[in-house]
């Protein structure tokens, strides 16, 4: 497996999150996406409508990806804010076989779906069976590895301005 690509936190409250990563941390620019409803989900075999907000920064090599849960559908996410680690990521065009690997190591899936609904950009939840986080495998081709690009570059050339970068989901 390779070094994990991002660490997710779930936060009750994002702008008060965002304000934390960017003030004291000094994690900026942040991406944000807000009221996302994701495509198609599936929380312990069960289907679940879930909407959410995210923000996304780069911390180095390391995405950080700040989570809000909208509403009190069963997920992953419920109940979870804290300030500690809710995942590791691994972003992988050979999902299938990332995913089959941490099964073979004993995890199970917990929640799955699609953001987007597009058949490869797959996501799976791993329940973590030790001391530590959730494990995600996400599914990135060309499309997502370039807006993750984006973000790392953008954090890359941040100058101070414009911290928290509103963005708007157009799905087709």
């Amino acid at each position: 497996m390779p070094a994990f690509d991002q660490i997710g936190f779930v936060v009750d409250d994002l702008d008060e999150a965002l304000r934390y990563w960017v003030d004291v941390i000094g994690v900026a620019p942040f991406f944000v996406y807000r009221d996302f409803r994701l495509a198609e989900c599936f929380y312990e075999g069960e289907p679940i409508e879930l909407t959410i907000s995210v923000g996304y920064g780069q911390a180095g090599d390391v995405q950080v990806e700040l989570i809000e849960q909208h509403g009190e559908t069963p997920s992953t996410y419920l109940g979870r804010a804290s300030g500690d680690p809710h995942h590791v990521a691994f972003w992988t065009p050979d999902y299938d076989r990332h995913v089959e690997t941490y099964r073979s190591r004993g995890l199970v899936d917990l929640m799955w779906g699609s953001a987007s609904g597009k058949p490869d950009e797959r996501f799976v939840y791993l329940a973590a069976n030790g001391p530590g986080p959730m494990i995600e495998v996400t599914e990135v081709h060309p499309p997502k590895a370039e807006m993750y690009r984006g973000i790392a570059d953008a954090a890359r050339a941040y100058d101070g301005t414009d911290p928290v970068r509103e963005v708007s989901v157009a799905r087709g």
